[in-house]
């Protein structure tokens, strides 16, 4: 949360942020923060929740109407994993992190999706692309590394290329992170359930912090 209000900050000098709720992991009081948060009458509202959490605060806010004529912006709420199950009760024009499957048309991720429901009779969620390319991953630095050695496998990791369904990542030498980005798009209904409309995919080597910010934030000493 801290990062966020830093960078909305920098991008937004003049924002004030009005209310703000940390809620126990599966456990939300969702009608309490939905009536705080509607009591504060913010202009937009910035989500975390996921899983039965998401839902609860879905459920609550519309019904107190807390979302009506008011800009979200929801991390994860794209995901099929969670915006699935909301049905019906999923939330339309919502600004998402998310996986759309179902409308992405590059080579990658329609090879992907048809390996996927050939073997698994079902369609991927995100967290099937995250645990595909994470094997790959461990497949490539080991090929490379030419050894399971911690040691040796970190460095290997340096620079490392990977073909994943959202296409070609590399792990960045100054700090072994990747650069996997993210679907955003705009929640909508189709058939009675969620889907995610108007996407885009962003190169997480496009907002990964600079070399210079790295070193600040991992000193050699």
């Amino acid at each position: 949360m801290a990062t966020f209000k830093r960078l909305l900050k920098a991008a937004q000098p003049d924002v004030e942020f009005v209310a703000e709720q940390a809620t126990p992991l599966g456990n939300i009081d969702a009608g309490a923060v939905t009536q705080a948060l509607a009591d504060a009458k913010p202009d937009a509202i910035f989500n975390v929740l996921f899983s039965a959490d998401l839902g609860k605060f879905v459920r609550e806010g519309n019904t107190r109407g807390l979302f009506k004529d008011r800009t979200v912006v929801s991390l994860l709420t794209g995901e099929p994993d969670y915006l699935d199950p909301l049905g019906k009760e999923a939330p339309v024009g919502w600004i998402v992190t998310g996986y759309p499957w179902y409308s992405i048309d590059t080579p990658e991720n329609k090879k992907f999706v048809a390996a996927y429901e050939a073997k698994y009779h079902d369609y991927p969620r995100l967290g099937s692309v995250v645990g595909y390319t994470a094997m790959m991953s461990i497949a490539n630095g080991l090929k490379k590394a030419g050894s399971a050695d911690a040691d040796k496998l970190a460095a290997a990791f340096k620079g490392l290329p990977v073909d994943t369904p959202f296409g070609p990542i590399v792990y960045r030498k100054q700090d072994n992170q990747s650069t996997m980005g993210a679907y955003v798009g705009v929640t909508g209904q189709k058939d009675g359930k969620g889907v995610m409309t108007s996407f885009r995919y962003i190169d997480g080597a496009s907002v990964q912090p600079s070399d210079d910010e790295v070193k600040k934030l991992r000193p050699s000493d």
